[in-house]
């Protein structure tokens, strides 16, 4: 009888599940003998100096996929007002706003954008976050874009 643990490339089987995964989903190991599959998701990172000043960023996106999720964590409590980043795509279609709330902010601070709409984006695309400048402290931010299915 043939080991399992002896069987070599061609004589393999595919894992488990693989007529129900959707297109570009891959497997994810457990450790354990198992596993799960799961849609392919890539983050692309920013590190915004000072949220106190009101800028616009143009963030590439090197694959096609959609977002999933914007998230900030902040570097420090800020005073003043809350800071509201404005996120659009290339098309200056609105994904939706991520506000860092001043009352109570301190340093680890997490804000969550899920955009609903005008969220896919296509490889060498851009979106556009805009800040606008509402703190009165120099705090900076750590902002992640989530994208899904590349």
């Amino acid at each position: 009888m043939v080991q399992h643990s002896s069987l070599l490339g061609s004589e393999c089987h595919e894992p488990k599940g693989t007529d129900t995964a959707s297109s570009g989903d891959v497997y994810i190991a457990d450790g354990a003998g198992s596993g799960a599959w799961t849609t392919r998701q890539s983050t692309i990172s920013l590190h915004v100096h000072d949220i106190a000043s009101a800028v616009d960023f143009y963030l590439p996106m090197p694959f096609a996929g959609t977002i999933s999720k914007i998230q900030t964590a902040l570097g420090g409590a800020i005073a003043g007002s809350d800071v509201v980043f404005t996120v659009t795509n290339s098309s200056a279609a609105s994904m939706g706003t991520l506000t860092i709330t001043q009352s109570g902010s301190a340093a680890g601070d997490v804000d969550t954008l899920a955009p609903a709409s005008n969220n896919v984006v296509a490889a060498s695309d851009y979106i556009k976050i805009s800040g606008n400048g509402g703190a009165t402290t120099h705090v900076d931010t750590v902002l992640v874009v989530c994208v899904d299915g590349v």
